[in-house]
């Protein structure tokens, strides 16, 4: 691993946008209505839709399959959890409809996103954003927040055809900035799909927990740096 990499890669959910906070904000926006008609308490409706969605995403061949269709995937949680405590499941695809519309609504970049990408730009580094998810999706968060031009290369896993931790997006992003692995970074909150791999093909992995993420008794990867906020990373770089 070179302390002064040529090349430094990014996730984009919950590392450059703070995607726990804007679920945080529609969640009870979505689920108001609902409680109101059927006299359950929000936070235990919000309980039900997070143990279900925890449960379903426990199966790696579900995540090979639902991780695309994230709202397919979700009116599915959520028809289970109404089930579950009495809520007509018909309204499940209505409510998941109008959570990706209050998800995208409340979505912000976190506050030390753009200096960052800006000091990193600046020296000269070359950049990668590597990010999971469907095409149409991903594209309408980069286009939003003007993130295009911070990037030499942007790998979206509906695009690209596979998804982190698969090798291949990184390869392609060592190969199109012109590094090797030993000459660069990646950033990202996924100890799986960031962490691991990042270190599969051999780049330096850091980690960030933006001080709300724990790190699991038996995780799936060790990072090679832990960070709670990016300025962590513009000091490592000495930018």
């Amino acid at each position: 691993m070179s302390s002064s990499p040529r090349a430094v890669f990014f996730d984009l959910d919950d590392t450059l946008l703070d995607g726990v906070g804007a679920m945080q904000a529609a969640w009870p926006l979505v689920l108001a209505p609902v409680s109101e008609q059927f006299g359950v308490d929000v936070d235990r409706l919000r309980d039900s839709i997070r143990r279900e969605s925890s449960e379903f995403w426990k199966d790696e061949a579900v995540v090979g399959h639902w991780r695309l269709d994230l709202e397919g995937a979700r009116t599915i949680c959520v028809e289970k959890a109404f089930s579950a405590e009495g809520v007509d499941p018909s309204l499940a695809r209505q409510v998941a409809e109008h959570y990706r519309d209050a998800f995208r609504e409340h979505s912000h970049l976190f506050p030390d996103a753009i200096a960052t990408l800006e000091a990193i730009r600046a020296s000269g580094l070359k950049t990668a954003l590597l990010t999971n998810g469907a095409g149409g999706p991903q594209r309408d968060k980069i286009d939003r927040f003007e993130l295009a031009d911070y990037f030499d290369t942007i790998v979206i896993e509906g695009e690209f055809g596979r998804g982190k931790p698969s090798p291949d997006v990184f390869r392609h992003a060592l190969d199109v900035v012109g590094a090797t692995p030993d000459q660069a970074w990646h950033i990202g909150d996924n100890l799986f799909a960031d962490v691991r791999g990042a270190q599969s093909v051999g780049l330096h992995a850091a980690w960030i927990h933006r001080e709300r993420l724990q790190m699991r008794e038996d995780p799936p990867a060790v990072p090679d740096r832990s960070v709670a906020h990016l300025d962590e990373i513009t000091a490592a770089l000495k930018l």
